[in-house]
């Protein structure tokens, strides 16, 4: 979902260096590459680009060395004609016959009980007994109770991808919801392992120095890497990479990595540093942009990331990146509270009032 782009359009992938990323990942090692079908769209409504690029790229004498993981909407997921055909689509579109890993994607609180009530658990049963789909999985933001109720509607489940870092260890499910997957047996996949990068750039001067305590020297990359890697219960970690640089540092990392890697020093810096992030209050988005496009024109994840960044930072200079380098239809100010973006929000941030903030915080 963050493939090199040739402009802001997410539409528009560089398929040059996409492809070098995808050949470079495959001959040292990585085996498994994850796309849903809205991943790089401009309208959630419609399917995005990536899984096409994906299957044009890999056809070419890689698929049968790898596990393909992709995503049905949930929220689409209300009648069999809907998914019937989307999965069909799914598989002209990944060039497959079968896809390895099928996600139920992105269940929320808001509309579990719905789409459960229209049928989901018979249609996942059907793709999975008429053989288009070979393990059933599903991702969620949501509480910790509605992965409780999801694992306890269906036995069928054999992996979960949720959000986990040392920021949101205690949030969406968090790290209580890893642990009860991996008691269960299931698989557990771990997404916004960098919380949308926040975690491996721009430390804030004061979270810098409490890293600082350390012996080991560690690059903020690392640190968000190790506190998952430290975990028995984590099987698997999805890095979004945009460059063929973040492919090379993160496989040299993961290379090296040790399972219980952690010293309790370690652990201990890294509860202060998610102290002082709490501290700094700033906005928790990971840069999805599920939100986009904004009915307004809003650039609703560049508002959020440079108030962040400016919040977080010790100069102007993401000021300035707002203020003078962001269209001005594009601001916060042109938000017109329609609250379209509430319900697909993943991190269920209020972003009308967020925008307000913003707007107030850089000024006119």
């Amino acid at each position: 979902m963050r493939l090199p782009l040739l402009d802001e359009n997410p539409e528009h992938v560089d398929i040059k260096q996409t492809t070098q990323m995808l050949e470079y990942s495959i001959e040292h090692g990585i085996n498994m590459f994850d796309t849903a079908l809205v991943y790089h769209t401009t309208d959630r409504k419609k399917p995005g680009v990536s899984e096409t690029i994906l299957g044009d790229i890999l056809s070419s004498g890689f698929s049968d060395k790898l596990h393909i993981s992709t995503k049905m909407p949930s929220w689409e997921m209300k009648s069999w004609e809907y998914v019937d055909r989307t999965l069909d689509l799914q598989l002209e579109r990944l060039n497959l016959d079968q896809i390895d890993l099928f996600f139920v994607h992105s269940i929320k609180d808001s509309y579990y009980n719905e789409i459960k009530e229209a049928g989901l658990y018979e249609f996942v049963d059907r793709i999975l007994s008429d053989g288009r789909i070979k393990h059933v999985c599903f991702s969620t933001h949501g509480s910790y109770d509605l992965l409780c109720q999801i694992l306890d509607d269906y036995d069928k489940w054999e992996c979960a991808l949720t959000q986990l870092n040392y920021l949101d260890d205690d949030e969406n499910p968090g790290l209580r919801g890893v642990k009860k997957l991996d008691k269960l047996g299931l698989g557990t996949m771990i997404m916004e392992p960098l919380r949308g990068g926040k975690l491996a750039t721009n430390q804030p001067p004061t979270v810098k120095k409490i890293f600082d305590k350390s012996e080991k020297q560690l690059k903020s990359i690392q640190w968000a890497f190790n506190y998952l890697w430290d975990k028995k219960e984590v099987d698997c970690i999805l890095s979004g990479m945009s460059t063929l640089d973040q492919v090379q540092e993160n496989i040299a990392l993961v290379d090296n990595a040790e399972i219980g890697m952690l010293s309790d020093q370690d652990r201990e810096i890294l509860k202060e540093v998610k102290s002082e992030y709490d501290h700094l209050n700033s906005i928790p988005c990971t840069g999805c942009n599920y939100c986009m496009p904004c009915p307004s024109g809003v650039n609703i994840p560049k508002c959020i990331r440079e108030y962040n960044m400016d919040k977080l930072g010790d100069s102007c200079v993401d000021s300035v990146q707002y203020r003078f380098h962001m269209h001005e239809d594009r601001q916060a100010h042109n938000c017109t509270m329609c609250g379209e973006c509430l319900s697909v929000c993943p991190q269920n941030i209020n972003i009308p009032e967020k925008l307000k903030l913003i707007n107030k915080h850089f000024g006119a």
